[in-house]
């Protein structure tokens, strides 16, 4: 059908072209015009699919996250609260940002989040309300503990990477070996 409406736009232009010279450039101004003016649509309409179970999916991607940022923000505002009112060391602080940059904390998410972290700003409060008086050290082995604790989870998930990646090789060596 859209090969019928290109044929007739041609025979039409050939005609008018045929009969009034002059009016050639205008018209190939106007088409091209035209053409930059539908071409710059299309780009920006994108992909859109029609498919029901395609939207439900991408509902989901994007609910998902939406918690993860949430989850990465909660995090992050903890451990800001930490920095701002105690403070850390710079290779706690190393360490840290690796563990947030990384998100190796999707595991123990609840963890942190429910118990250790409140514990500690909890200890951290009453601390500064005593003016740091006979709880210094129980506030810095509280910490060093994180700190061992985000250390291993980093480790974990170094390791998890690697052995996946491990795993993904020897399937593809696997599937190699089936296809010949």
């Amino acid at each position: 059908m859209q090969m019928i409406f290109v044929l007739l736009a041609i025979c039409i232009t050939s005609f008018v072209g045929w009969m009034f010279t002059g009016v050639l450039p205008l018209i190939m101004f106007v088409s091209l015009a035209l053409l930059i003016y539908i071409g710059w649509k299309q780009k920006q309409k994108g992909f859109k699919p029609q498919s029901d179970t395609y939207k439900e999916l991408y509902k989901l991607k994007k609910k998902r996250n939406k918690i993860e940022n949430n989850k990465h923000k909660h995090i992050n505002d903890q451990i800001s609260y930490i920095d701002e009112v105690w403070g850390y060391t710079k290779e706690q602080q190393k360490i840290i940002e690796k563990f947030i940059n990384s998100r190796a904390y999707s595991m123990m998410y609840n963890k942190l989040t429910a118990s250790l972290f409140p514990q500690i700003i909890t200890l951290i409060d009453n601390c500064n309300a005593r003016n740091k008086k006979g709880c210094k050290r129980e506030v810095s082995k509280r910490l060093r503990e994180l700190i061992t604790l985000m250390k291993d989870e980093l480790k974990k998930k170094k390791f998890k990477k690697v052995e996946s990646f491990e795993t993904t090789l020897e399937v593809y060596d696997q599937l190699l070996i089936e296809i010949k």
